[in-house]
Formats: C-alpha cells, sequence, structure tokens
C-alpha cells in the first residue's frame, strides 16, 4: 500500500485548492446520477504520485470520482466525517478523516471502506486507515520524587500495555489518548521513559531525575571553592522543604516587590565556571530548568543569562505574556519543566552560542523593571542544556 506523503495541510491551502476544485466544476452538470469513487489523494495537487489507498486519522484529502456534487454524508469506516460541501464539486470531495476513526488494527470488523452518500446513491472505495504509533511530546515535569505521580504528554496513547522507567514498570493511575498519569516508584530511578500501547512503542530522548549537562542545581557545586553558586541573595531552600523536587532549590516568596530592575535577593549566578558540556551549535541543544509558580503570575520575568566564549546570551522566561495566559496569568501544577530552544537565547548582535563546551557562566535575575507585583510565589531548580 501507498501510505508515503500522508500529512495534514494548511487553511489557506485548503481554502484556494478549494476555490479551485469550485472553478473546475463550473462547467459541470451538478445531476444526482449514482455516485462513484475513481481515486483518492492528498488535497496537494502539487504532489507528485499522491494517490492513497491508505491513511493517518486527520489527514485531510479529496475523494474524487462522478456525481458527488450533492453530497449528504461521507464515512470513514462508517465513522461520520464532517466536511464543506461548498469547498467540492461535482467530481471532487475535500474532507479530514476524523481523528477518532476506528482503523484495521484498532478493530477487525472494521470495513477499511470509504463510503459516499450522495442524492443519487451510495458509492464504496477500498481504503485502509493507519494506526498510529504513539508518540511523546514531553513530560509534564522530568523530574519527579518518588512515589508520586509523572505526567507524560503526546498523542496516540491508545490500549496501554506498559509504561516504564528504565526497566522498571509503573502503575498507569489514569490515560487518555494525550497524556498518561503514572506512580513513580518507591525509590530514586534514573532512566528513560518508555510507552508501550496497541500500535507501538514511544521512548523519550532524555532521562528522567538525570544530572546530564546541569550548570546549577543547587546541590552540585557551581564553584571551584564549593559553593552551590558564585554570587547572588535569592534564597536557597532546603532540600528537606515540603516544597522540594530534587533536593535544594531556590526559591522568591515574597509581597510587594517593587518596579526594580535589579534586587539582590532576586539574583544568583555563577562565576567563569567549566560545566563540562559536551561541544555542539545551539540548534542541537535545549534549555531546561524546573519552575513551581504556586499563585497567578501576571508581571515581571526571569532575566537568564548564559556566557559562552566570553560573550553573553539572554533569554526572558515570561510565560504569563500570552494569550493563554491573558486573563487568568500563569500558574503551574506544582513542578513543571522549561523547554527552551538554545537557540533563542542571543547576544547584543543577535547571534546565537557556536559552541555549547564554551559556555561558562549561568545568571537568572527575576526583574520588574515596569510594575510592582503585589505578590510573588515561585521557585526554579535543575537549570541544564542537553541535547535534543
Amino acid at each position: 500500500m501507498n501510505f508515503k506523503n500522508i500529512y495534514k495541510t494548511g487553511l489557506g491551502l485548503l481554502m484556494s485548492a478549494g476555490m479551485l476544485l469550485s472553478l473546475q466544476s463550473c462547467n459541470e452538470n451538478e445531476l444526482d446520477g449514482a455516485p462513484t469513487i475513481s481515486n483518492v489523494r492528498l488535497l496537494d495537487p502539487t504532489k507528485a504520485d499522491s494517490s492513497l489507498n491508505g491513511a493517518l486519522p486527520g489527514t485531510l484529502i479529496v475523494v474524487q470520482g462522478q456525481n458527488l456534487g450533492s453530497v449528504l454524508k461521507v464515512y470513514f469506516n462508517d465513522f461520520d466525517a464532517s466536511f464543506n460541501s461548498a469547498l467540492g464539486s461535482n467530481s471532487n470531495i475535500i474532507v479530514t478523516i476524523p481523528a477518532n476513526a476506528p482503523t484495521k488494527a484498532a478493530d477487525a470488523g472494521v470495513s477499511s471502506k470509504i463510503k459516499v452518500l450522495t442524492k443519487g446513491g451510495e458509492a464504496t472505495y477500498d481504503f485502509v486507515l493507519i494506526a498510529p504509533q504513539p508518540v511523546i511530546s514531553g513530560l509534564y515535569s522530568e523530574f519527579v520524587k518518588p512515589g508520586a505521580t509523572v505526567v507524560i504528554n503526546g498523542d496516540y496513547f491508545y490500549n496501554i500495555k506498559t509504561v516504564k522507567l528504565g526497566t522498571t514498570a509503573l502503575q498507569v493511575v489514569s490515560s487518555t489518548p494525550k497524556q498518561i498519569t503514572a506512580k513513580m516508584p518507591a525509590t530514586d530511578v534514573i532512566g528513560s521513559i518508555t510507552v508501550e500501547g496497541e500500535f507501538g512503542i514511544a521512548k523519550t530522548t532524555f532521562k528522567m531525575n538525570d544530572l546530564e549537562g546541569h550548570m546549577v542545581n543547587f546541590d552540585v557545586p557551581a564553584t571551584t571553592w564549593g559553593s552551590e553558586v558564585c554570587w547572588g541573595g535569592a534564597p536557597i531552600i532546603a532540600a528537606t522543604d515540603s516544597g522540594a523536587i530534587s533536593g535544594k532549590f531556590s526559591r522568591i516568596k515574597q509581597t510587594k516587590l517593587p518596579a526594580a530592575g535589579y534586587n539582590d535577593g532576586w539574583v544568583f549566578s555563577t562565576c567563569y565556571f567549566d560545566f563540562k558540556l559536551p561541544a555542539g551549535a545551539a540548534a542541537d541543544r535545549q534549555f531546561k530548568f524546573e519552575h513551581n509558580i504556586v499563585e497567578s503570575w501576571k508581571a515581571g520575568k526571569y532575566e537568564i543569562t548564559v556566557t559562552a566564549d566570553g560573550k553573553e546570551y539572554f533569554y526572558f522566561f515570561q510565560p504569563w505574556n500570552s494569550t493563554e495566559y491573558a486573563a487568568t496569568g500563569y500558574q503551574t501544577n506544582g513542578w513543571k519543566t522549561a523547554v527552551i530552544e538554545l537557540s533563542e537565547f542571543r547576544n547584543n548582535a543577535g547571534n546565537t552560542i557556536a559552541d555549547v563546551s564554551k559556555v561558562t557562566d549561568l545568571k537568572v535575575l527575576f526583574n520588574t523593571p515596569d510594575v510592582a507585583i503585589a505578590s510573588f510565589n515561585g521557585s526554579v531548580d535543575n537549570f541544564r542544556i542537553v541535547k535534543k
């Protein structure tokens, strides 16, 4: 079967193709004769060899044939699909395969057919819906304490068989097609997360609770004389604190924060230090850290500065500054991993870090340059640069 080039297509392409198909239909007779289906292809007409006899749920396709102008219903494996008849013609129907349409692998009883109902009758076409393999897009937090729960985000989590941390099987607490919650073992375990579902296996490229690539985690000294950081008065909280995720961490818990660009109690920094990071370009790395924002956060930012080869590269972490959190402010459900492309860090000339092994310094400053903040309660930990 030919399953290649099966991708969703953008709205602009959809509209332009729809207008093209509508124009093509101007001279066609919109008769209510018996419908026929002769071919199925991708929406993009420029793609060579785009005829299909199978596709993933969610794919945007064109059903081709005759007497399709009076279409009433389109089914995939007897699952009703929505469509816009105005974008079609007497010889074309543009339709998205429903994301939850049953696949052949999911149910041995499915028809493996497209069925079209029109005013003139019914037509069917042999067509296989491919079962998608599970995909892990990330973890809510890459550091989780023993006995707590890990939240795995992704897609196609159908009929989950096992979830493992390294070789340790985890108890699945809940599961949906896009998210799995599993209970961590009673003791500390470092390892990748593996999910085995009905249609395949997905595995994280990173390891949970791992110290690889760490720059500052307040437990391992980041100075030559054994201190957690070189300078800055941001409070470092003991590992015994109930809010700890993986040892000591830094927390700003304060009311009436003034509109000040700098406050010694809001900053921590290393000095010139060899983090022993492997060589590589910024495009191949991600900057990660865990954060726990207890109260709704609507102003201020973490200014994160990475020094490499004598040059400073900057990133401002202010997730509240988006349409998603404009009304409510930003707040986490416990500790959450921030994942930032290292290429987002830029120096004053607009350049990115050329070689990660040249990184010698990290400074993190909470900043309120424009407005005072009535209250802020935010914690951070485990600053690191890792491979994608």
